[in-house]
């Protein structure tokens, strides 16, 4: 277990992190997903010892590990860019770790060869030893730095944006070998990324920072499906987001009340938040949303449809399934919302962020 207390860090006048408590299970493999500035990283290089917390207290299983240096952490790391070594071949730079650890602790030169090509097999790049870094494909050098993490037998696995640098097929692939080889060791994982996708499809559990505090902690289907926060909504995944009035429980776009549970939040301004497949097209009638189709794609297996809500000049998008008819650009639909998340304005929020609306999307 790897329990983070309380632990707050600065950069001058800037704050990087606040007050951030986590727990970290074993053989857990934990995402922190958070756009750019949000701390993520930050709290990474803490946990590996890259870094020092200004307040608050790092523990790894009960153990105080608060101002240890990295080499006495037993962590593995892995960079965004590789950092591999170009004037040694794979196999040396696999080693590197083992190789200039302390006299005592050091194993023989033929066990650290022989360690550095069992982990090339582990990672499927058997035979490739000798090459150097310039001869390997970007797939097959970030394979090489986790081989070169994994080689020190670390208790904690960390990742910066592992396949940042990667190209679209390259990184789902690597992902899909990731957290399979993640199954097989068995190991405490923990990776840094602002793709909430490479989050979703592959960690346990995610934990979603904004401005150097955590948002919301949780699986990806809660993280996804029940959002704790406006931020993480409108992060995670695709989202519509319209201003609405609660009055007496009933939820009101303008003056046109529709059909959404308002869930106990409280009379008053709110945003109203809905993903493009939580729609049914309906014929226009009281309760649903009317749309003006100003536009019409295929995107994967269903049509994207977007189109203002009539009257504000609001712009939604929402998804129809394949095999079903797309109406014309022209068009007039009702929109009944199936699932939608409410929260309420802080006072002095700005009620008028179409810009803000179509940027989260």
């Amino acid at each position: 277990m790897i329990t983070v207390h309380g632990i707050s860090k600065r950069f001058g006048a800037f704050e990087a992190l606040r007050d951030i408590d986590l727990e970290v299970r074993d053989g857990e493999f934990l995402a922190l997903l958070g756009p750019s500035g949000s701390g993520k990283t930050t709290l990474l290089r803490i946990i590996a010892g890259l870094e020092f917390p200004d307040v608050g207290r790092l523990d790894f299983h009960g153990q105080d590990v608060t101002g240890l240096k990295v080499a006495d952490r037993k962590v593995g790391f892995v960079f965004q860019h590789y950092a591999l070594f170009k004037h040694m071949t794979v196999a040396e730079n696999v080693g590197f770790g083992l190789s200039v650890r302390r006299r005592k602790e050091r194993p023989a030169k033929t066990k650290i060869r022989a360690r550095a090509e069992e982990l090339l097999e582990l990672v499927q790049l058997g035979g490739l030893g000798g090459r150097y870094p310039a001869q390997l494909s970007g797939g097959q050098r970030q394979r090489v730095a986790l081989a070169r993490a994994l080689a020190v037998e670390p208790q904690l696995l960390l990742l910066d944006e592992p396949f940042g640098a990667l190209d679209a097929k390259v990184r789902k692939e690597l992902r899909r070998w990731l957290r399979q080889l993640h199954g097989q060791m068995g190991l405490t994982s923990i990776f840094v990324t602002h793709d909430q996708e490479e989050a979703l499809e592959l960690a346990d559990r995610v934990v979603v920072m904004d401005h150097g505090v955590i948002e919301q902690v949780g699986t990806p289907e809660q993280i996804y499906m029940a959002p704790g926060s406006r931020f993480v909504s409108r992060f995670v995944g695709e989202t519509n987001s319209l201003p609405v009035e609660i009055t007496g429980g009933r939820v009101h776009f303008f003056d046109r009340r529709i059909d959404v549970d308002a869930g106990g939040t409280a009379d008053g301004p709110a945003r109203l938040d809905f993903r493009p497949h939580d729609v049914a097209v309906c014929a226009e009638r009281p309760g649903c949303l009317p749309m003006l189709v100003t536009g019409i794609y295929r995107r994967g297996g269903a049509w994207r449809v977007e189109g203002e809500v009539t009257g504000v000049e609001r712009i939604v998008e929402i998804d129809i399934g394949a095999d079903e008819a797309p109406p014309a650009v022209g068009a007039r639909l009702g929109l009944h919302i199936a699932h939608a998340r409410l929260f309420a304005e802080p006072p002095g929020a700005e009620r008028d962020d179409e810009a803000t609306n179509r940027a989260a999307r």
